[in-house]
């Protein structure tokens, strides 16, 4: 077994990833159910990130002020540096957190005992930087995650210009990170032949797993109770970042539309929970055209997240737009199929086929997202209920965690064994 070809070879595997969310914080991380799972099977694993919450921008307060702290989380010793926060304000203050946690990891890393491989996930591509670094400083290979790809996922976005020199030193910095790591992991099937295009020569999907949540009836009841939502009304939640890629400005739209619906036939209800640069601006939208229906949350901890997600019927997998997300996996979508949830995306392609394939839905518009909203408001929960044990029975086959870890696994393994 896996487990026992580790525990023989008293595997050490670091782990450097930029923004660890700390206990309690928002956010989902797929990451340390996969290393928890790693430690149960016999490894020794250290992650160096930071303690800031990308979705705030900022460490929590206990974590603020210290340069380097540590504590153990699953089993898996989390070694926290400091970094520079305010992340959203501007690209100003992005950069210079990236650089801040460049530096601070890097230091940190070079302290710890030897690890036998070492595996940087990007983005940014500043934490590959470390990850190469850190593996000179060893004599260790090391693994590189694209867990998007840059720079183009930026210039799809509008953040860069692909005819600047920005872009193209972005560019040439992944090249480079992709052709001398041992190997590349990549979460979702369309960055496999996109990362070989940047000169990788051995790529590994390793995607999320699902977190297996039955219902609660009692919390669904009392979270209900807590937001004043009727027992009987159809609630779509939606967690996760905030950010402006996300397009949450089309869920307002649909929103909308259904409000001009001056007799809406079925009560509705809308969740979101989260952070990210385009909060404010929802917030300040909501504020000057209210809509009864929505309500946003703000970041919850990831407690209630499972609570917000047990009061739910539907959940919304949102983002703008764009090719480069058609091949993606959508982490948001395990969490709904590990509560239950079956899900409606905006996006063609993969996430398209995951919620259909799952008995959710898929809307390209507002106006479809509005009608598909009608839709699963004018089911019978009975069979709302039936869907969502269709989307936990997918996420089961597809994304269990024994399954997706004995691939990564055998791939840490594979790279060790030249360098035991």
């Amino acid at each position: 077994m896996p487990s026992q070809t580790a525990d023989s070879l008293f595997v050490r595997l670091l782990v450097l990833y930029q923004h660890a969310p700390t206990p309690g914080a928002p956010g989902i991380y797929r990451h340390r159910t996969l290393l928890a799972e790693l430690v149960a099977r016999g490894w020794d694993v250290d992650l160096v990130s930071s303690p800031i919450n990308y979705m705030e921008g900022a460490a929590p307060a206990a974590y603020r002020g210290a340069w380097f702290r540590r504590e153990d989380i699953d089993g898996i010793t989390h070694h926290w540096v400091r970094a520079t926060g305010n992340v959203h304000a501007n690209m100003k203050r992005r950069a210079l957190n990236y650089t801040t946690f460049a530096m601070t990891s890097l230091m940190r890393a070079g302290t710890l005992r030897r690890p036998d491989v070492i595996w940087a996930s990007s983005p940014p591509l500043s934490v590959a930087s470390v990850g190469r670094m850190t593996a000179r400083r060893f004599r260790r290979p090391w693994l590189l995650e694209v867990r998007d790809l840059w720079p183009e996922s930026a210039a799809e976005v509008g953040l860069l210009d692909p005819s600047s020199r920005i872009y193209r030193g972005i560019e040439r910095m992944a090249h480079a990170y992709a052709t001398s790591a041992a190997g590349v992991i990549v979460p979702t099937p369309v960055l496999v032949d996109q990362v070989k295009a940047h000169g990788a020569r051995d790529v590994t999907l390793i995607t999320g797993v699902i977190d297996d949540q039955a219902p609660d009836l009692a919390v669904r009841d009392r979270v209900r109770a807590e937001l004043g939502i009727p027992s009987d009304a159809c609630t779509f939640a939606y967690v996760g970042s905030h950010g402006l890629i996300y397009g949450l400005d089309q869920l307002l739209d649909a929103a909308e539309l259904l409000q001009e619906r001056s007799a809406p036939t079925h009560d509705i209800r809308i969740l979101c929970a989260g952070d990210g640069s385009a909060r404010s601006e929802l917030e300040a939208r909501l504020a000057r055209r209210p809509i009864p229906s929505v309500q946003m949350l703000g970041p919850v901890a990831k407690p209630r997240v499972r609570e917000l997600l047990a009061a739910a019927d539907v959940g919304l997998h949102l983002l703008r737009p764009a090719p480069v997300f058609e091949g993606a996996l959508p982490t948001k979508a395990l969490e709904y199929l590990g509560a239950h949830l079956p899900f409606i995306t905006t996006v063609p392609g993969l996430p398209r086929q995951v919620a259909l394939e799952s008995g959710g839905g898929f809307a390209g518009t507002p106006a479809a997202l509005a009608d598909e909203m009608v839709r699963w408001a004018s089911m019978p929960r009975e069979e709302r209920l039936a869907c969502g044990q269709q989307a936990v029975a997918y996420g089961r086959e597809h994304f269990g965690t024994a399954r997706v870890v004995d691939r990564l696994e055998e791939l840490l393994l594979r790279t060790v064994r030249p360098h035991p």
